[in-house]
C-alpha cells in the first residue's frame, strides 16, 4: 500500500515508495530508501519537503496482517510473531549474560561446521561419497541452536577465516537461512531440509577450478560461464549421491536466480520464484557482502543491509527482503555503531519491533578510545540513539562475549 505521508508523521523504519528530489531536481533519497535516523528526516525538512510517498507494505513497522500473499492469493510467508527468545524489555544485562553463557557451545557449532563442509567439498571434488550422517548431524545442531537463541548464533557469523571462505560461507548461509525460515514459522522438517540445502548450495563449486574460484579480480566471459555452471553441477553431485529431495535440489539449482528474471541458470522471474531458493539466495548474498575475499574487502553489516534494500524488487522479492531485515536487523548483531553521546558500541540484540533501538554494549568514547566506557543498555529505554555505523574499529564478537 502506497500512502502520501506528511513529513511530521514519517517514522523511523518507513520505506520510500518514490525517489525524493530537491526543488532544483537534485536527488536526496532513492525509492526503497529506509529511514534509519532522525537526521534523515530533518534533511528533508531543511530541503523544503513537506510530504513523501511511503510504501507501508515494505516499511519496518508493526505488521497487522497475518499473511502475505501473491497475486494468486497463495500464502508465501507467514506473519513474523514476537516470540523471540531475546526480550527487548527485559533487563539488558540479563540478556547479555544469557548470550555469554552460550558463546562456547555456539562457537563449537561453527568450528564443527567448518570441518563438515571441508570434508564434503573434498569428497565431491574427488568423486567420493558424501557423508550423509555428518550433513544430518550438522543441520540438527544448526536448527537446535537457532530455535534456542537465534541471535547469539547470528552474532558469531564473524568467526570467518579468509582462506577458508568456501567452508565458513556455507555454514553462515545455513545459519542465516534457518534463522530466516524459523522466523517465518516454517515447520521443523522444512527447517532441516533448508539447512541441508544451504550446506550443499555451493557443492558444485567443488568441480570448479581453484584458480577460477580464487581469482583476484573480475572473471572473464569464459571463466564466468564455467562458474555459472556450479548450480547444475551441484544437483548432479547430490543426485549421484542419492540425495533426491526436491527442496534440497531447488536450493542448489536456483539460489542464483533473481526476482527480475536475471540470474542463472534458468533466469526464473517473479512469477516462478522458488520459495526455498529465494530464502537461501538472500542469505548467500548477505554473507558474501560481509566476507572478505581475495578480490574484495568486507563491508559493514549495516551497509550490507542497505545494499540488500536497494536490491529489493530487482534481485530479491520485496517480501523476502522485508522478512530478512526483521530476522537479521537493520543493525545486525555484531555491528559496530556510534551513539549520540559519542560512544562506540556493539549491537548484541534486537526484536522486529525495535530494529533501530537495539540492545548494545558500549565500548569507549570515540574521542578517547584508550579509555574503556562499557555498559549494556537498551536504546528503547534510553535517550541515546544510533547516529551511524563505525568502520574505524574491529571488535570480534566472540572475544567481546568471552572476555566477560
Amino acid at each position: 500500500m502506497i500512502k502520501n505521508v506528511p513529513l511530521k508523521e514519517v517514522k523511523i523504519g518507513m520505506c520510500l515508495a518514490e525517489s525524493v528530489y530537491t526543488k532544483s531536481s537534485e536527488l536526496i533519497y532513492r525509492a526503497n530508501f529506509y529511514f534509519t535516523a532522525r537526521e534523515q528526516i530533518i534533511r528533508l525538512l531543511d530541503s523544503g519537503i513537506t510530504a513523501v510517498k511511503i510504501n507501508l507494505a515494505q516499511s519496518l513497522l508493526s505488521d497487522t496482517t497475518s499473511t502475505r500473499k501473491d497475486s494468486s492469493g497463495t500464502s508465501l510467508y507467514e506473519k513474523v510473531d514476537n516470540d523471540y527468545q531475546i526480550r527487548i524489555h527485559e533487563d539488558p544485562e540479563k540478556i547479555y549474560h544469557e548470550m555469554t553463557e552460550r558463546i562456547e557451545e555456539t562457537k563449537e557449532l561453527f568450528d564443527l561446521g567448518d570441518k563438515v563442509i571441508s570434508d564434503l567439498m573434498n569428497s565431491a571434488r574427488f568423486g567420493q561419497a558424501l557423508n550423509h550422517k555428518s550433513i544430518r548431524d550438522q543441520t540438527t545442531k544448526i536448527v537446535k541452536s537457532i530455535k534456542e537463541n537465534h541471535l547469539i548464533t547470528l552474532a558469531l557469523l564473524d568467526l570467518r577465516k579468509f582462506d577458508e571462505y568456501a567452508f565458513i560461507h556455507s555454514i553462515n548461509v545455513a545459519v542465516l537461512s534457518v534463522a530466516f525460515a524459523n522466523n517465518i514459522k516454517f515447520s521443523e522438517d522444512k527447517l532441516q531440509l533448508i539447512a541441508q540445502g544451504s550446506i550443499l548450495h555451493d557443492i558444485g563449486k567443488a568441480k570448479v577450478p581453484i584458480d577460477i574460484l580464487n581469482k583476484p579480480g573480475k572473471l572473464n566471459s569464459s571463466e564466468l560461464k564455467i562458474m555459472q555452471k556450479h548450480p547444475v553441477i551441484g544437483v548432479q553431485v547430490v543426485e549421484e549421491d542419492h540425495i533426491d529431495n526436491e527442496i534440497i535440489k531447488e536450493i542448489i539449482m536456483h539460489h542464483h536466480e533473481n526476482y527480475d528474471g536475471t540470474g542463472y541458470p534458468a533466469k526464473t522471474g517473479a512469477s516462478n520464484m522458488k520459495r526455498y531458493a529465494s530464502i537461501v539466495s538472500i542469505a548467500d548474498c548477505y554473507d558474501a557482502l560481509t566476507t572478505q575475499r581475495v578480490y574484495k574487502d568486507t563491508i559493514h553489516p549495516a551497509e550490507a543491509m542497505k545494499r540488500i534494500f536497494t536490491l529489493s524488487g530487482t534481485k530479491f522479492d520485496p517480501r523476502v527482503v522485508n522478512h530478512f531485515i526483521k530476522t537479521v536487523g537493520i543493525y545486525p548483531v555484531g555491528s559496530i555503531v556510534e551513539l549520540s553521546d559519542n560512544r562506540v558500541a556493539k549491537v548484541i540484540s534486537f526484536t522486529p519491533d525495535n530494529l533501530l533501538q537495539p540492545i548494545v554494549k558500549t565500548l569507549f568514547n570515540k574521542n578517547n578510545p584508550k579509555i574503556p566506557n562499557q555498559e549494556i543498555i537498551s536504546l528503547v529505554n534510553s535517550d541515546k540513539y544510533i547516529t551511524g555505523i563505525c568502520t574505524d574499529y574491529i571488535v570480534g564478537t566472540y572475544d567481546m562475549f568471552k572476555n566477560d
